[in-house]
Formats: structure tokens, C-alpha cells, sequence
């Protein structure tokens, strides 16, 4: 009996321990089985077909990377099931996503791309230190843009001061053709050629690299207004040069795309594609977004050729495109205004910030209402699956440069060869429309004449730009002492009361024009629109009797004085208008051909000395001279408060007037309204 028991003691002993080895190799399973699912490195994508060969070939090879696919229907289920947990492919099929338990679920569609917020949460619950998304048509080729670095070659940045904006493309051009990326302020590509590129070593700079976008070569990713003009060339592959990675110091925007681009741990929060805009602005929107906040974290975006590429081209996407894109030509700058509008403001917590943005992106209905709630579930869900939220933040952004450069660095001017030539070389067609001129010099015997009221500003090349190749002769008059060539230092023209004395000093320096036309910095003018003018004759703004009630009524009240006194005056106006009446005008544009501007200086002299207000000098002093003789032209000046701020869009409604005040060339949604008008009126023209 006793020999019974120590064998059945014996015999449970071992099955203990049988028991126990099988829950030890059950939890090394499960480990093992866990650990394949964890990484630091993911590649996201979503798909709609069965996988390209590139995807499964470099998988093969490819180290220390994981691929999570989401399906946006149930169509490809069986092809990429198939490959689930084979060299690190996880697919994603709708049903697993709904088991995922993901807030976000809710918010987002069946066959939508943004269902790819799905996959950056799954990657981060799986350990993901870094995120590269790309497109599932793209040939991947190399290897290199997955593991790009900082350090690993030499940098180059650019400096423009007269735009928020660089053109990557120009810098990485290879070929003669005027590239530049979706989502690009169609108002900067005349003035690519302003940049300055230099190049540094890494170590220089003291941003860090949150954002890599990769430029994908064959198709890259181009706005549909490029693929409407560029038909015959995009038949052919581009391929970019593989200049050193481009870097974007804060204050230069960029459109970051979904194609080709990686992503370090601090910018995830900001990895949401908006659901409430459609696919071809969602990354855009969101690229815009993430920068704003890398520069808060004291990072940056660099730009780099990825060696891979799209070697198909669907033609008959263009139009739909188009429509769909249409969003990112109207509202770039009111979008690029909306996050400047905070940068000066001091948030503690990143995610107040955040939220506020998206708040007022969606009072200018940029952003669907909604999206506020959806970016809250998705950052609650990066809480749910462990993300660490500590992380360095930055109250205001700095947007100087040089603070961004080791103190006593050496840099070389730097000039990519190709790109250069490319740039200064702009002959395409839609560089044409785009700066509305058919006709170079065209009133090469006019000086065109900018009055700024208040202050100097930085708008000469903006402003030169509108008008130079019709007039190639501009000078500006400045409030300011300014030595400056092409600018008029005249004190009197300081808020625009008395501007009209400083016309003497542009005839004196400059008297054999035939014309003088005259414009303030905030007034637009329609140069295609002068043909019917006569330029032998003023141009002037309908003229009426001055109002009592006029805020500077006072100002013009010694013109009955100054008139007694001189008779030939008096009785020239009363000719002219019929009763011995001051006269009061929009003197903000007017024409002054040279045969009466001589007589027009003596006049409007005298009229100063008594202090009489610019809008009854002028056209006073017109009356006495003319007689009969002069043309009324259309002109659009908005004086109310209220109407002051709605002044752009006359752009649309006001066909007729030929000039349009005041629009505000130092508002970048202002210059963007006007570019984008001028390319559209003026598109049929070519």
C-alpha cells in the first residue's frame, strides 16, 4: 500500500512538472508570438488591391521593420490574408479593425483613406518609435529613405524673406520642367528664383528632424493643375536629383504628403488625417498642422529624394482631381493665416493649442465641425495604448533663422546647378498664366508710381511683380528717408493727406515719360484692363461736390480762399463744372499725362501751402486745368470699416472697375486672392 502511494505521489510529481513545461512553453509562445507583433519601426499603408510585388519582395529583405496594411473594404480579404504574419505583414481587414476597441472606429468610413489613423494607433500599441506611411502603388527600389538620418550627409536649407514658402522641387529639378508639390501657395512659383540655398553640415543646426519627406520620382506627387498643362511631359518618368536633404527652418511651410514620409515618436499626436475633407486635401491639411507643432517642439521638416516611384499615370483622374483639390488653391493662405494667428499666443499644454486651431479651421469651414471630437478620440486612444505624452513644448515659436545656427558656423553659398538654370529659365505655359503677361513692356513710356501712406514696407517685390512687365518703369514713394534706387523719399506723403506734392519731385527726377500713373500700396489694379484708356488725357474718379458733413471737410474749406485770390482759377473751375464748387475724388489712382503735369505741380503747390486734403487737390486742381477734357475711369473704393474688410471680394463681383482699394498686400491672404484671380480671368488669354 505505502509502495501504491509513493508511486501515485511520484507519478503526480511528474505530471506537475509536465504540466508546468507545457505552461512555460505556452508563455514562450505567447511571447515569441507577441514579441513578432512588437517593433519601433512600422510601415503603414492602405489598400484597396492585392499588393504590388516591390511590397513583398523588399519584405524579404528588409530588417527591423514591421508593415501593418488596412484594408478600406472586404474585396482584397483572401490575397492579403494570405500573407498576414509573413515577414512581418500584418493586414488589417475591416472586421479586425473593429475588434480593435479603438475610439476613433466610430468616426471613420468604409472605403475612405482615413482609415489609416486606424494603423497609426495600431503601430504605436506595437512599440513604434518611428512611422513610415507611403502609398500602396509606389515601387519601393531602395531602402535608404527608411532609414534616412540627420547626420548621415551633408544638409542644405533655403532663405527667401519675401514668402513663408520654398519650392522643394525647384531645389531637387533635374529636368527643365516648373515642378512643384500638391498643396504649394500657387502665388509663390513666380519667385522661386529668390531663394538662397546654402549648405552646412548637420551638426550646425540645432533643429531636430521630426518629419522626412520623401520626393518619389516617375509620378511624384504634383498638384492637377501641373497635370492639366503638362500632359505630354508627364508621359515620360521624372527623375529628380539627389541633392543633399533639404531642411525647413520654422516660418517656411511646406505641403507634406502621405506618399513617402516618416515621422519620429514626439510628432505622433499630430498624425490624424482630418476626416472631414476629402483625401486629396486630408494630408495636405494635416502636413500643415504637424510642422506648426514640430516647430513648437523645436524641430523641423526635411526634404529628401526617396529613390522610389509611380510608373503609372491615370490621365483620366485630372479633372476629378482637380475638383477635389480646388480646396488647397483657394484657402492655402487662410489655412497658412489661421495657424500664424497663434503663434505669438502662450498655450502650456500642446493639446489646448491644438484644439483651438482646429476650432477656428472649422469657423472657416476648412475643417468639418466634427473634427474636434474625432481629434480627441484619437488622442485618447494613443493614451489607451501607452503613448507618452511628456514631451518638451514650446510656449512661442521662434522664426529667425540664424538662432537656429551654431554661432560662428561656416557655410558655402550654395547653387544647385540644374535647378538654378531651371528656375531663372521660366518659359512653360502655365508660368505665363500664372503671371497674367502677354504683352512685355507694353507701356514701357509710363511711370508707374507706388504712394505708401504709412510706412515703408517690404512689398516693393510683390508689388513689382504684379506690374513690371507691363511697366517695367516703377518708382515707390516712400514716407521715409531712402536712398535706395527707384524710391522717392517724401515726408508728405506719410497717411496720403498731402501725397500729391510729391509728384514734382518724381517729374523733376524723371520728366520725359509721357504719363505719370499714380496708385497707393493698398489699391489693385486690372493692367490688362487699360487698353480702352487714352493715355493723351487724365484719368480720374467720378468727381462730386464736396459734403459738409465729410470727416475732412475742414481740410479743403481754404480751397474758396485760395481760388478768390487767383481768378483765372476760379473762373477755369466754374467752366469746368458749372458753379464755384470745391470738388472732392478718389485720389488714391489717377493718370497725369506729361503735357499738363508741369502745370499740375505749380497748382497743387500753392495748394499745400493752405493744407488742402489730397481727394479735393487733386481733382480741383484737374478741373481748373482741363476744361472738358478728360475720362472717367471705374474705380472701387470701399471707405466703411465694414466694407473696408470685405474689400477683396470685389475681385469677383466689380468687373468693371479697373482698380480696387484697399486691398492689403501685406495680408498673405490678400496677395493669394489676388494671384489666384489674376490666373483665372487671364487663363483664357493663353
Amino acid at each position: 500500500m505505502k509502495k501504491m502511494k509513493k508511486y501515485f505521489t511520484l507519478l503526480k510529481k511528474i505530471e506537475q512538472k509536465k504540466l508546468k513545461l507545457i505552461i512555460l512553453i505556452f508563455i514562450i509562445l505567447i511571447k515569441t508570438i507577441k514579441h513578432s507583433f512588437y517593433s519601433d519601426k512600422w510601415i503603414i499603408m492602405t489598400v484597396s488591391n492585392p499588393p504590388n510585388p516591390s511590397i513583398l519582395n523588399i519584405f524579404k529583405i528588409l530588417k527591423g521593420w514591421n508593415l501593418v496594411a488596412i484594408s478600406i473594404n472586404n474585396k482584397i480579404d483572401k490575397v492579403w490574408e494570405s500573407l498576414n504574419y509573413i515577414n512581418k505583414i500584418f493586414y488589417l481587414s475591416l472586421r479586425k479593425q473593429n475588434n480593435l476597441g479603438y475610439k476613433i472606429l466610430k468616426f471613420l468610413k468604409k472605403n475612405t483613406y482615413s482609415r489609416k489613423n486606424i494603423g497609426y494607433i495600431y503601430a504605436i500599441q506595437h512599440g513604434a518609435k518611428e512611422i513610415f506611411e507611403m502609398d500602396e502603388y509606389i515601387i519601393i527600389s531602395d531602402l535608404s529613405n527608411l532609414n534616412i538620418n540627420y547626420n548621415n550627409d551633408w544638409i542644405c536649407y533655403g532663405i527667401r524673406n519675401d514668402s513663408s514658402m520654398i519650392n522643394p522641387y525647384s531645389y531637387f529639378n533635374k529636368k527643365n520642367l516648373n515642378l512643384w508639390p500638391r498643396g504649394f501657395s500657387l502665388s509663390d512659383l513666380k519667385k522661386d528664383y529668390d531663394t538662397k540655398f546654402y549648405v552646412s553640415n548637420p551638426n550646425n543646426l540645432l533643429l531636430k528632424p521630426l518629419i522626412y519627406q520623401g520626393i518619389i520620382n516617375g509620378i511624384p506627387d504634383i498638384d492637377s493643375i501641373f497635370q492639366k498643362i503638362n500632359k505630354v511631359q508627364l508621359s515620360t518618368q521624372i527623375e529628380f536629383i539627389n541633392n543633399y536633404p533639404l531642411v525647413y527652418f520654422p516660418g517656411k511651410y511646406i505641403p507634406i504628403n502621405s506618399k513617402s514620409t516618416k515621422y519620429l515618436y514626439e510628432i505622433f499626436p499630430f498624425l490624424l488625417l482630418p476626416t472631414t475633407v476629402n483625401e486629396r486635401i486630408s494630408d495636405i491639411w494635416r502636413g500643415y498642422i504637424m510642422q506648426y507643432f514640430a516647430w513648437r517642439y523645436e524641430g523641423c521638416v526635411v526634404y529628401h529624394i526617396s529613390k522610389n516611384y509611380i510608373k503609372e499615370y491615370n490621365i483620366s483622374y485630372q479633372s476629378k482631381y482637380f475638383e477635389l483639390e480646388k480646396n488647397l488653391y483657394f484657402n492655402l493662405n487662410k489655412f497658412i493665416d489661421v495657424l500664424n494667428a497663434d503663434s505669438n499666443l502662450e498655450f502650456n499644454n500642446p493639446f489646448d493649442l491644438l484644439y483651438k486651431i482646429v476650432n477656428d479651421l472649422a469657423q472657416f469651414k476648412l475643417l468639418g465641425k466634427n473634427e474636434i471630437n474625432i481629434y480627441k478620440a484619437f488622442l485618447e486612444d494613443l493614451s489607451n495604448v501607452g503613448y507618452s505624452f511628456s514631451i518638451k513644448f514650446k510656449k512661442k515659436i521662434d522664426y529667425n533663422y540664424q538662432n537656429f545656427i551654431k554661432e560662428y558656423s561656416k557655410f558655402n553659398y550654395y547653387f544647385p546647378s540644374d535647378p538654378i538654370t531651371t528656375i531663372n529659365n521660366r518659359n512653360n505655359r502655365f508660368i505665363k498664366i500664372i503671371n497674367h503677361y502677354n504683352s512685355i513692356n507694353k507701356y514701357s513710356n509710363i511711370l508707374l508710381i507706388i504712394n505708401y501712406n504709412n510706412y515703408f514696407g517690404n512689398l516693393n517685390d510683390y508689388i513689382s511683380n504684379l506690374y513690371k512687365h507691363f511697366f517695367p518703369n516703377i518708382v515707390f514713394i516712400s514716407p521715409n528717408e531712402n536712398s535706395t534706387k527707384g524710391i522717392i523719399s517724401c515726408k508728405e506723403s506719410y497717411y496720403g493727406y498731402y501725397s500729391y506734392i510729391c509728384l514734382e519731385k518724381i517729374y523733376l527726377k524723371y520728366p520725359n515719360f509721357k504719363g505719370y500713373l499714380f496708385i497707393n500700396d493698398d489699391g489693385f489694379m486690372k493692367e490688362w484692363e487699360l487698353d480702352n484708356l487714352n493715355f493723351d488725357t487724365p484719368w480720374f474718379y467720378l468727381f462730386e461736390n464736396i459734403s459738409k458733413f465729410w470727416p475732412h471737410y475742414s481740410k479743403c474749406i481754404n480751397t474758396y480762399k485760395l481760388l478768390n485770390l487767383n481768378k483765372t482759377w476760379k473762373a477755369n473751375l466754374i467752366k469746368f463744372h458749372g458753379s464755384f464748387e470745391i470738388l472732392f475724388s478718389n485720389a488714391d489712382f489717377y493718370y497725369i499725362p506729361n503735357s499738363i503735369i508741369s502745370q499740375f505741380c505749380q497748382i497743387v503747390k500753392e495748394m499745400y501751402k493752405v493744407n488742402i486734403f489730397l481727394e479735393c487737390a487733386v481733382p480741383t486742381a484737374m478741373a481748373i486745368i482741363l476744361s472738358k477734357e478728360y475720362q472717367l475711369i471705374y474705380f472701387k473704393g470701399l471707405w466703411s470699416k465694414d466694407e473696408r474688410g470685405k474689400a477683396i471680394i470685389y475681385l469677383k463681383k466689380e468687373f468693371k472697375q479697373i482698380t480696387i482699394h484697399p486691398i492689403k498686400f501685406s495680408n498673405i491672404t490678400h496677395q493669394y486672392e489676388v494671384d489666384r484671380y489674376i490666373y483665372f480671368i487671364n487663363a483664357k488669354l493663353y
